[in-house]
């Protein structure tokens, strides 16, 4: 969940922030700053932070700024322990942005049925934030609460995009993959983490983008 209000940042965009390529990021800052700065989203592979705690961190400074600074918009100096979050747990808002997993919760369905609801006009198509698709709370529970009822029956619908065969296709991640390792070795975990896929996946993607003959 992206908490309503609050704009968040992945390790890459971390990365980018400082000037280094997100791998040596990680190895020379990425667990001092997770020892440091909860993740918004807990248990994804895609972690992503608050973006006003990230930038204290960098910063070197504490959060959440002491009272007598906090009016003039400034933060005490970092003490060295853990965070709270930004939002505390439990704390909900219409416009929270939802993934397709959470989406699925409220609904009572399976996440993959929440992407093809949004393909046949069933769901918003949704906004989309670090390269993934996400649902505003009230959306999801407006649907739920509609006299359409589709999900208590989540059968395949006319125009459902599973409906069709399979069509053999290029993976456009294998050509940006290639054109990545031009700059920087990526490893991976790397691809793990920036195409959120699964080990297996991401090395099948490092072996075609070093193969590229082979895909043709």
């Amino acid at each position: 969940m992206i908490p309503q209000g609050r704009p968040t940042m992945t390790e890459d965009d971390i990365a980018t922030t400082v000037g280094l390529p997100v791998h040596t990021w990680r190895r020379r800052h990425g667990a001092a700053l997770r020892a440091r700065v909860p993740v918004v989203n807990p248990g994804e592979r895609l972690r992503l932070y608050d973006k006003e705690q990230v930038r204290a961190s960098l910063k070197g400074k504490s959060w959440p700024p002491g009272a007598n600074d906090a009016d003039q918009g400034t933060a005490t100096e970092d003490d060295g322990k853990p965070w709270p979050t930004a939002v505390p747990p439990g704390e909900e808002h219409p416009d929270d942005l939802l993934t397709d997993k959470e989406t699925a919760n409220v609904l009572g369905v399976g996440d993959s049925t929440v992407r093809a609801y949004a393909t046949t006009g069933y769901l918003p198509t949704g906004t989309e934030r670090h390269g993934r698709t996400w649902w505003p709370r009230h959306s999801a529970e407006a649907r739920r609460e509609a006299g359409d009822q589709r999900h208590h029956n989540p059968g395949r619908q006319p125009g459902d995009p599973r409906n069709r065969a399979p069509r053999p296709r290029h993976d456009p991640r294998i050509t940006e993959i290639a054109e990545l390792t031009t700059r920087a070795p990526l490893t991976t975990a790397d691809v793990v983490q920036r195409y959120e896929v699964s080990e297996r996946t991401a090395q099948r993607l490092l072996a075609s983008a070093r193969n590229p003959d082979e895909n043709q």
